[in-house]
């Protein structure tokens, strides 16, 4: 986002305001960071579709969390691993030919159906739904997607994993996008890759975690990673983010190396071994995540730390260590110059 633009009413420049406002979506009342322009000639307000697009998305977050309606790449992974099209999925939920495929795009459903479509993520649950209708299938089809759904099933019951954040559901405290673990793994080695190598330590790592998902949620209303940050003594940091890099190391992606710092004591870093696949981020998560790299990749991890000392997040909650609300903060950012 442009914080300064060209005046739409006159030869002037128009800066970014961000203004505190309470908003209606569906009868209910909201708390959002409306942005607009101001021109600093001639005083006009404008705004722009990026950001009126800003705006609305914090309304329409807030209102899925509210409710417990999943979001769109929830919707999407839903369908997505049951291997069916979104056709056969609204068939099989009883939303009509293009219920499911609406749904996956920008129409949000309303709380009775988000919660059907949740329920449908259970594989267990799901299972009765594709037995229910099972006419709608061939007989081929039917015996495909019962096997995909029983091999969830199983895996689900294997899955032993620990967990890697605090929150694993869209909500304000993962800038309301599902936590995303291949996404951090990438996300860290594009960071790595690209930050001077010395100082690519955990202590800066998570730092650099938080400044890219609180800054693209500033920009765009979603954070990268989903992951939650917690307020703790050397600045914000992922709730659980010695699960993430125990997680690392298991990966040929990153691995953990050890040498000398200037004094002569052991000193802990990553380095990245395996391919960066940045085709998995957005344009719009990647511009971000280069504007992190341009203003922090010669900071020392230290010089990260007084920084993010100074952000608002950090001075009201690391007393008592509270978990980061993005909507709350993030619009706070003042560590991250454009």
């Amino acid at each position: 986002m442009n914080q300064k633009i060209e005046c739409t009413y006159c030869d002037g420049y128009a800066t970014i305001v961000k203004n505190p406002k309470t908003l209606s979506y569906r009868k209910e009342s909201f708390k959002v960071i409306e942005h607009f322009y101001k021109c600093q000639k001639c005083q006009k307000e404008f705004t722009t579709t990026e950001v009126d697009e800003l705006t609305f998305i914090q309304l329409h977050n807030q209102y899925r969390e509210k409710y417990k309606i999943p979001f769109i790449d929830e919707i999407i992974e839903i369908r997505s691993k049951y291997e069916l099209s979104a056709v056969k999925m609204s068939e099989v939920l009883g939303l009509g030919v293009n219920g499911y495929g609406n749904f996956e795009k920008r129409e949000i459903p309303g709380p009775a159906l988000g919660n059907l479509i949740s329920t449908a993520a259970n594989p267990e649950v799901f299972l009765t739904f594709v037995e229910k209708v099972k006419h709608l299938f061939t007989d081929k089809a039917y015996e495909k997607v019962k096997q995909k759904i029983v091999s969830l099933i199983h895996d689900e019951e294997d899955s032993g994993r620990s967990p890697f954040n605090w929150f694993m559901e869209p909500n304000h405290f993962t800038g309301y996008v599902k936590p995303n673990l291949d996404k951090t793994v990438y996300l860290l080695s594009l960071l790595i890759s690209k930050c001077k190598s010395d100082f690519n330590d955990r202590l800066k790592l998570n730092k650099l975690l938080f400044y890219t998902d609180f800054y693209n949620y500033s920009q765009v209303g979603q954070s990268v990673t989903g992951l939650t940050y917690r307020a703790i003594p050397y600045g914000p940091a992922p709730t659980y983010y010695d699960n993430i890099l125990s997680y690392l190391n298991s990966t040929n992606i990153i691995s953990t190396k050890w040498g000398k710092d200037s004094n002569g004591s052991g000193h802990e870093y990553f380095e990245v071994e395996g391919e960066i696949e940045d085709q998995i981020f957005s344009p719009k998560e990647l511009t971000s995540i280069n504007i992190i790299i341009n203003n922090f990749k010669e900071m020392t991890s230290w010089e990260l730390v007084e920084l993010s000392h100074k952000e608002r997040a950090w001075k009201e909650l690391e007393v008592s260590h509270d978990i980061i609300s993005y909507q709350d903060y993030a619009f706070d950012l003042i560590g991250v110059k454009n």
